[in-house]
C-alpha cells in the first residue's frame, strides 16, 4: 500500500489532513469454508449479503460441475446431476431475493437510477419465468424429493421424481442465473467492510473503489483516519463467477442444445453483461 498524496504540506496541515493510499491488490472475498483472511471482504448491507448467498451457492455448484465436466457425457451420471439441484434452487432464490431487496426497499438504494429500477422489475418477471422455483417445479422436485432429502416415495415410485433430472434443463437455469447476477453486479449500491487491524477502526466501502476508515468510539464513527483507493470487491466476485463459467461451458459444451456464455469486459467493469 502506497501514500499517492504527495503534495508538500507544513507540519500543520499535515495534522489536520487526512492520509490517502492506493491498495492495487486483486479484492479476496471472504469464504467461510476456509481459514478466515484479514484481508478478505465481506458484504455490510442487504444487497451484499444477498449477493454473497448467490456466491455460496456458485461456490457449491462448482463441486459439482468438477466432476460432470471429466465426463465424456455429463449426461451419463445422474446422480451427479442431481446434486446441482439443492445450490442451484439457493442461486435462483438468491438472485430473487436480490431483485425483490432493489424493489421493496428502493429507498435504501438512491443511487440506483429510476430507468435502472424499471428495468430491475421487468428483468425479475422474466426470471421468474425462466427460472421456476415454485413447489411444483422440476427444480423444487429434485431439490426436495431426491436431492437434500431422500423421499419415501422417491423410493416407492422413483420414476416419478428422477424424471426430473435432466442436466439441460439445469444448465439453461443456471446460465439465466448467471446472466441476471452479471446486470446486478453492474448496479451500484453494495457496501463493503474489511479487518482494518485494530479493533478501533472500521473500514467501510459504500462507494466502489473508494475505503474509509473509521475511527470508532461505543459502537459509533467519530472521524475519519484514512482513505484508500482499491479494487470494488465486485470485481472479486466476479473473477470467481468468470472461474465457474470456465467449468460451466466445458459442461455444456458436451451437451446438445445447451447455449455457451461469454463475458465481455470493460476497463471499469461496470457494464459486464453476458453475451
Amino acid at each position: 500500500m502506497s501514500e499517492v498524496n504527495k503534495e508538500s504540506r507544513s507540519g500543520e496541515e499535515q495534522k489536520k489532513g487526512i492520509p490517502v493510499y492506493a491498495d492495487g491488490g486483486e479484492p479476496e472475498i471472504n469464504d467461510p469454508a476456509v481459514l478466515p483472511s484479514k484481508t478478505a471482504w465481506r458484504g455490510s448491507n442487504e444487497i451484499s449479503f444477498k449477493l454473497l448467498r448467490c456466491l455460496e451457492a456458485i461456490r457449491d455448484l462448482s463441486k459439482s460441475m468438477e466432476n460432470l465436466a471429466k465426463l465424456d457425457d455429463p449426461t451419463s451420471d445422474r446422480r451427479l446431476v442431481k446434486h446441482l439441484a439443492s445450490p442451484l434452487y439457493a442461486l435462483g432464490s438468491g438472485v430473487l431475493d436480490i431483485f425483490n431487496e432493489l424493489e421493496s426497499n428502493a429507498k435504501n438504494y438512491t443511487v440506483i437510477a429510476s430507468p435502472q429500477h424499471k428495468e430491475i422489475i421487468s428483468r425479475k418477471k422474466q426470471f421468474t419465468t425462466d427460472v421456476p422455483t415454485d413447489n411444483k417445479s422440476a427444480l423444487r422436485v429434485v431439490r426436495d424429493k431426491i436431492d437434500s432429502h431422500i423421499d419415501k416415495n422417491a423410493v416407492i415410485n422413483p420414476e416419478d421424481y428422477w424424471v426430473n433430472v435432466d442436466l439441460p434443463s439445469f444448465l439453461k437455469w443456471i446460465r439465466s442465473c448467471l446472466e441476471q447476477i452479471l446486470y446486478l453486479l453492474s448496479l451500484d449500491g453494495y457496501g463493503w467492510t474489511r479487518d482494518s487491524g485494530h479493533p478501533d477502526v472500521w473500514s467501510l466501502m459504500s462507494v466502489d473503489g473508494t475505503v474509509v476508515d473509521f475511527y470508532m468510539k461505543d459502537g459509533e464513527p467519530v472521524a475519519i483516519i484514512s482513505i484508500t483507493f482499491a479494487k470494488s470487491p465486485k470485481q472479486g466476485v466476479l473473477n470467481e463467477i468468470k472461474s465457474f463459467l470456465t467449468l460451466y461451458n466445458k459442461v455444456a459444451y458436451k451437451c446438445q442444445g445447451v447455449e455457451l456464455i461469454g463475458i465481455q469486459e470493460t476497463d471499469d467493469t461496470e457494464s459486464e453483461q453476458a453475451e
